[in-house]
């Protein structure tokens, strides 16, 4: 029976479909729906923000930048990324990611880098992670756990592509430059593919983590694409306020 929980009418809404051949013979075939299911559980078991669950690069907006010159960036920046999943494949063997920055908030940084964990577990069943606040996630699995730092740290060392959003914004510490070295240190040495976003340009992070091991290994691990200097996060604001007093003014 044919029910509307699949959205493409094609089965009863448990994911197989009943098919009958020439000779009569049934048999269970697995619908798109149950595939299309899988794809969002392991995105959202990656801890992709529910706003970006439907994201991809080729849905990724230029236009919406005002100036020309931050379209012309973005364009660049999008077509960076479309390359970077359809040659995944090269980019793990070498061990890169991407670094996503622009001294500007809600430059379409997160949106992005989300967009491209997304089309990599669609495309390549990547089994990926994505932490807006490292550290602070770290710390909290120190204090709500008896597992030793290894045990903890082992999530963001051995994800086949880590994301890494807003890097740099937290408060530098003897601890947090150690932890941080050290898993970007891990994941170079088994080539494991990290996309950081950041408000800092790759060649100033010695300027705040004073060590200077964290900025080499940055250099070592990704491919710096930068962003429009340019708030999208508010314009889309806008238009969503703008969308919402259209219809309240409708009734």
């Amino acid at each position: 029976m044919i029910s509307k929980q699949c959205p493409y009418e094609q089965c009863d809404g448990t994911g197989w479909m009943i098919i009958q051949d020439d000779k009569g013979i049934c048999y269970m075939k697995e619908c798109r729906c149950r595939y299309d299911r899988q794809i969002i559980n392991k995105i959202q078991s990656a801890k992709v923000p529910i706003e970006f669950i439907d994201a991809t690069v080729s849905s990724f907006k230029t236009d919406i930048y005002k100036m020309q010159e931050s379209q012309e960036k973005a364009a660049i920046a999008k077509k960076i990324a479309i390359k970077y999943v359809e040659n995944y494949e090269k980019f793990k063997d070498w061990g890169k990611g991407l670094y996503l920055f622009s001294r500007t908030k809600g430059s379409g940084k997160t949106r992005l880098a989300v967009s491209i964990l997304n089309s990599l577990i669609k495309k390549y069943d990547v089994r990926g992670f994505y932490t807006p606040d490292l550290l602070n996630e770290i710390k909290n699995r120190f204090n709500d756990s008896n597992h030793s730092a290894y045990e903890i740290i082992q999530q963001f060392t051995e994800a086949q592509l880590l994301v890494i959003d807003d890097f740099g914004v937290e408060k530098t510490t003897d601890w947090s430059e150690e932890i941080l070295t050290k898993i970007i240190n891990d994941r170079m040495n088994y080539k494991r593919p990290t996309i950081i976003t950041s408000n800092i340009e790759v060649n100033q992070l010695s300027e705040k983590y004073r060590a200077g091991r964290i900025e080499s290994r940055i250099e070592k691990v990704t491919l710096p694409v930068p962003l429009p200097d340019e708030n999208v996060r508010s314009y889309l604001a806008q238009q969503e306020n703008e969308r919402i007093a259209e219809f309240i003014s409708s009734f």
